[in-house]
Formats: structure tokens, C-alpha cells, sequence
């Protein structure tokens, strides 16, 4: 059974406390915004109206109402900085968790999608996820603010009078609701026309600079260039859209606050006549209202930003989409002894020059081969073919007398690409990304079989150690090893490894190196590397 796919409803619940603590600060900082507001118009009002009043001047209590005043600017202060520190904490940590997830599904399938090629996914898990903070951070907040600020300033128009809270309702729900909602559903389609706009014209300015050397000589990169301008020209007119749609949104929304004024106004002044109010409350009642445009205004982007976040959920749930019909029943497991056939093999990245041609050989158990050739021969390319990703090939492919497609390659192949994925989590956490019920001890053994053994246990805490976003907190070479220790808790018989001694010395090298060919009477190894490897008996293919 495959896992839930994303939903965007559900986000909050990945860090529910801190998403809470959040939108309580926001609607804490806004009120008192509007107190502020709301007090200081009534003091200045009603303290020139003691003025005026000379015997009425010395029984005017000043203090506590700037007392109140002072409050409230502290605390609309203190909480803008709170809430910024809140919310975006929530939302780095909301980001980490769907990191980790997507990771471990996409590592988890069978096979994967067309839409999982490295390149898109990559992408993807980094860009299209970034997106998904839009919902809870600029959809969910602003209208839980706007919703819990416009019910309270209704609530307190009707404290003084239920009339004035009658006045400003239909205004007010032009400016909560109704301008919104009526731009919503266009607002959301131009976001995620938008998201796919700018996704296709990132990956034709990546692929195209890729071959810039080769366009260049070809005298084809003045037709590249110009084709890029027109996708760009064609993503800032959607953006344009955008914009006016937004400012069109925002005036709708200032004409129901203006209409809410007037008729508050209105109201006001027939309850002056009467004496039910006075001046310096119906300048407070005037104020508070004017105060819920910072609250509302935010709403008319909202339904932008809930545009991108659902463009990112859709494309990341692709990427970890249940696998095709194509997948058949792929669920078996080859016997050993295994031999792995590749006959007239011939594939080529989108958009490359080079790629391997007509690549035939035969490996047995215990075998491994070497893969050489200059940079931008293919070797990375027909790694990617023999682990199941969906190029486009030529040729046969065959384990054991069968197609690829006949076998569970999720359990038999194990890759190691140029590109790494490390999270910002523990070394542990990060290696039972492959295992998750592997012991400690599991982990020290492939941690020593990669030669890192040594250095975890000089650090303070162990396999607890923190490797940071992206494996900033450890070398180049040192995430590689991490990289390939996670890789052997998962036991595959066929190894794949791209650059697996990329940043070692020489004696670490080795040391991994042996360790690697203790395996390889447990099945296949295939290794591409730039430097000089000495393998007794290691078959040989030369690509490019």
C-alpha cells in the first residue's frame, strides 16, 4: 500500500505547537496594534475635551491610559519580533520534516516515476517543498489574524453599541471576505500557472548551460538565449497578472473599509445627538476600524501564495506517485548465483552530446567492473540506466535472463550518485534513513567500513552528531562516506557507485576500498571513479 500523499490541511500537525504559538503571538501583536490605535485616539480626544473644560481638567486621570498606550506599543513590539522568531522556526522545522519524509519515500519506491529523474527531483525536494511553507505562513495566518481581529472589533463596536457594530458589518465583510474569495479562485490558477512557468524555464536555462561550451562552438547559443527570453518574458507577464490582480484585490478591499468608516461614522453621529456616545469613544470605534486594514489587507495575496503551495504539493506528489502499470508485478528478488547482461546498450541524457554507445558485457557474482573514460563520456549516465531510472535507452538489460522490469530493483540495486542527501538531522537519523530498525552497533559497522568509525567517536556526541542542512557541518568527503555507509545498511546485492572515493586520502581510500570488495562475493559491484583504483581480477569498461 503506498503512503498518504501530501496535504496541504495537514501541514500544521508536523509541528502543531509551534505553528500555534505562532498564530497566537500574530493575533496578540495585531490587537494590540489596534488597541494602540483605538487608546490613543480616545486619550488625545478625550484629554482636549478635558482641556476645555478647566474644572473637569484636574480630575482627568492621565496615567493609566498612558499606561495602557505604553503597553500596548511594547507589546505590539515585542510581539512582531516574537512572532517572526515563532512562526518562522515552524516553518524551518515544518520544512526539515517534509525533507526527511519525501527523502525517505522517494528512496523507499520500487520505482520510480518519470517525474523522479535526479534533476527534477532534486529540484523538487528543495524548491517545490520551500513552496509548501506558503500555506501555513501566508494563507493559514493571515486569515486566522484577520478572522480573530474583525470578530473582535466587531465585538467591541457592539460593546458600545450593537448599532455600530450593525453599521459595520457589510463593509467589513466586503473587506474580510467577500473581495477576497471573489479573486481567490483566479489568484490560485495564475500561482500555479505561474510555479510551472518558472519550474520549465529553470530547467531550460540548467540544461542549456550545461551545454553552453557545445552551443557555443555551434554557434547555437544566440537561438538558445533568445528562446530563454521569450519562456522569462512569458513568466514575468504571469507575474504581472499577478501584481494587478493583487493591488485590484486590495482596493476592493479598502472600498469596504471606507464604506465600513462611513456608515460607522454615520451611526456615530446620530448616537451623539442623542447622547448615547461621545466624541472621544466614537474616535476610538473609528480608529479600531481603520486599524483592521493591517489584519486584512494580507488576505489579498493569500490566495497567491495558497497557489504555489498547491503546484508543490501536486509535483512533489508525483514524485513519490504509486508506481505505474508499467511497474507490473515487480516484486520478486532474483536467486543467487546473479549475473547481470547488458547487450547493445546505448543512452544519452536530455539535451547531451555524449552518452555511452552500444556498451556490451557480461558480469557474474563476485565481479566488479570498473568504469572509465574522460568527463562527459557517460559513465554517470549508464550508472543511472543500470539503476532503473526512466532514460531513454536502446538495448537489452537483463539479471538473471530477465528484464528490469521483471525484478524489485528497490531491493536489489543500490546507487550511489555524484549528488548526495544528507538532512539536518543526527548521523543516526540520517543513516536509518535506509534502515530504520538498524542497532547501534549496525551503524558502527558500516560507519568502520567506510573509515568513519574513528572520527564519530571523537566527537562529543557520537551518532548523535549533527551533520546540518545539506551536510554543512562535515567535509565534502566525509558526507560521501555517510553517503555510502547508508547505502550498505541497505544490503543490495548490485552496487552502484558514482565517485564513491571522491575527497579521500590515499589510506582512507583503500581502507574503503577494502571494504567494499569483502562484499563482493555477495553480488555485483560497479564502480566509476577519476582515481586510480588497483582491483585484483576488476573487469573493465571504457566509455567515451
Amino acid at each position: 500500500m503506498s503512503e498518504q500523499p501530501i496535504r496541504l490541511r495537514t501541514l500544521l500537525r508536523s509541528r502543531l505547537g509551534q505553528w500555534s504559538l505562532a498564530l497566537f503571538l500574530g493575533a496578540v501583536t495585531l490587537l494590540s496594534a489596534i488597541g494602540l490605535l483605538a487608546t490613543s485616539g480616545w486619550f488625545i480626544s478625550a484629554a482636549a475635551l478635558a482641556g476645555l473644560a478647566t474644572v473637569a481638567a484636574y480630575g482627568f486621570d492621565y496615567f493609566r491610559p498612558a499606561a495602557i498606550i505604553r503597553f500596548f506599543a511594547i507589546v505590539r513590539t515585542a510581539g512582531r519580533y516574537a512572532e517572526r522568531l515563532a512562526s518562522h522556526n515552524a516553518a524551518l522545522a515544518l520544512l526539515k520534516d517534509l525533507r526527511t519524509r519525501l527523502f525517505a519515500r522517494v528512496a523507499g519506491q520500487r520505482r520510480l516515476t518519470p517525474a523522479a529523474r535526479s534533476a527534477i527531483a532534486m529540484h523538487r525536494l528543495v524548491a517545490d517543498i520551500d513552496l509548501l511553507d506558503f500555506f501555513p505562513l501566508r494563507f493559514v495566518a493571515p486569515w486566522f489574524w484577520a478572522s480573530v481581529l474583525t470578530l473582535l472589533v466587531l465585538g467591541w463596536l457592539a460593546l458600545l453599541d450593537t448599532s455600530l457594530a450593525v453599521a459595520a458589518l457589510p463593509g467589513l465583510l466586503l473587506a474580510w471576505l467577500v473581495v477576497p474569495m471573489l479573486g481567490g479562485r483566479l489568484a490560485a490558477r495564475l500561482a500555479r500557472r505561474d510555479a510551472e512557468l518558472a519550474e520549465q524555464r529553470r530547467e531550460f536555462l540548467l540544461d542549456r548551460l550545461q551545454l553552453l561550451t557545445s552551443l557555443l562552438l555551434w554557434q547555437r547559443w544566440d537561438d538558445q538565449q533568445a528562446a530563454f527570453l521569450q519562456q522569462d518574458d512569458a513568466w514575468l507577464q504571469q507575474r504581472l497578472r499577478q501584481q494587478k490582480l493583487v493591488s485590484l484585490t486590495a482596493l476592493g478591499q479598502q472600498l469596504g473599509l471606507a464604506l465600513a468608516l462611513l456608515a460607522v461614522l454615520w451611526q456615530g453621529h446620530a448616537l451623539l445627538q442623542q447622547g448615547a456616545l461621545s466624541v472621544p469613544w466614537l474616535l476610538a470605534a473609528l480608529l479600531s476600524v481603520m486599524g483592521l486594514a493591517e489584519a486584512l489587507l494580507p488576505l489579498s495575496a493569500s490566495f497567491i501564495s495558497l497557489g504555489f503551495s498547491q503546484a508543490a504539493r501536486d509535483r512533489l506528489n508525483q514524485l513519490t506517485a504509486a508506481e505505474t502499470d508499467l511497474a507490473g508485478t515487480a516484486t520478486a528478488l532474483p536467486e543467487q548465483p546473479l549475473n547481470l547482461v547488458l547487450s547493445g546498450l546505448s543512452a544519452r541524457m536530455p539535451g547531451a552530446l555524449n552518452g555511452p554507445e552500444n556498451v556490451s558485457i557480461g558480469l557474474q557474482q563476485g565481479d566488479v567492473l570498473l568504469i572509465e573514460g574522460p568527463s562527459g563520456g557517460g559513465k554517470s549516465t549508464l550508472l543511472q540506466v543500470l539503476a532503473g531510472e526512466p532514460l531513454a535507452f536502446t538495448g537489452e538489460r537483463l539479471i538473471n535472463g530477465q528484464g528490469f522490469e521483471h525484478w524489485n530493483l528497490r531491493g536489489l540495486i543500490g546507487y550511489l550518485p555524484q549528488q548526495l542527501d544528507i538532512f539536518d538531522m543526527t548521523l543516526a537519523q540520517n543513516l536509518r534513513l535506509a534502515d530504520p530498525k538498524a542497532s547501534d552497533e549496525a551503524l558502527w559497522q558500516v560507519l568502520d567500513d567506510v573509515a568513519l568509525a574513528d572520527w564519530v567517536c571523537g566527537r562529543k556526541h557520537g551518532l548523535n552528531t549533527t551533520l546540518g542542512e545539506f551536510g554543512a557541518k562535515v567535509s565534502g568527503g566525509q558526507a560521501r562516506r555517510i553517503a555510502l555507509a547508508r547505502l550498505l545498511l541497505t544490503k543490495r546485492p548490485v552496487l552502484l557507485l558514482d565517485e564513491p572515493f571522491a575527497g579521500l586520502d590515499f589510506d582512507t581510500r583503500e581502507r574503503v576500498l577494502a571494504s567494499l570488495l569483502r562484499r563482493r562475493e555477495q553480488g555485483i559491484i560497479v564502480i566509476v571513479s577519476h582515481q586510480q583504483v588497483a582491483v585484483p581480477e576488476a573487469r573493465h569498461l571504457r566509455i567515451g
